[in-house]
């Protein structure tokens, strides 16, 4: 009878810990963010083919390393609150490693990316190139199924660029080279390639 209270009250305990674990995850909105650009570091070059940087302009979080392998330094520019430096070649650098080593450097645009779907260790900018944000998620976000409600039409390479009226799409939804028109005729995006887009 106790080795069973005692099994029962570990199976509360463990359930109290779980709920509390599953509340404490946060949940992204599913509207697309106005976001200009993002910076991702990224691995970069290789002892055969050399990348043009230096430790000031090369980002915090990435390691840089000789032809041979000898570490240079760490980078200094924060993605943040970036330096002011010289833009010149160090020649001693080669390549570059970061914790994240595939995609690319800047996502421009960002397409449907807000700062809760937005990987974590990339920066995100306003369209002036002010910071707002990191990004907050570890795993990539796919694209959110809802209508954006300022497209008005749309035109695709796949429709001879005829106006398509009263479509259901969104920014990260559109084929590539879709483009999305507001109401009165400007431009809100064009159509990038899903796998692309939905690594944001």
């Amino acid at each position: 009878m106790a080795v069973y209270k005692v099994n029962f009250l570990a199976h509360l305990l463990v359930l109290g810990m779980f709920l509390l674990v599953s509340t404490d995850v946060k949940g992204c909105t599913k509207e697309c963010g106005n976001l200009g650009y993002g910076i991702c570091p990224r691995s970069e070059g290789s002892p055969e083919n050399p990348i043009c940087t230096n430790c000031c302009s090369g980002y915090k979080g990435c390691n840089y390393y000789s032809a041979n392998g000898t570490f240079i330094c760490e980078g200094q520019s924060d993605p943040k609150n970036p330096k002011g430096c010289p833009r010149n070649c160090d020649a001693k650098i080669a390549y570059s490693k970061c914790s994240r080593s595939k995609g690319k450097t800047i996502i421009y645009p960002t397409g449907c990316t807000t700062c809760c779907t937005g990987y974590k260790g990339c920066y995100y900018f306003d369209i002036d190139g002010k910071f707002v944000c990191e990004g907050e998620s570890i795993e990539p976000k796919g694209c959110t199924q809802e209508c954006d409600p300022r497209v008005a039409y749309m035109t695709c390479p796949s429709s001879g660029l005829a106006k398509l009226n009263q479509v259901c799409v969104n920014c990260c939804t559109a084929g590539e080279g879709c483009k999305l028109y507001d109401h009165d005729g400007s431009l809100l995006c064009t159509g990038e390639p899903q796998s692309y887009i939905s690594a944001a």
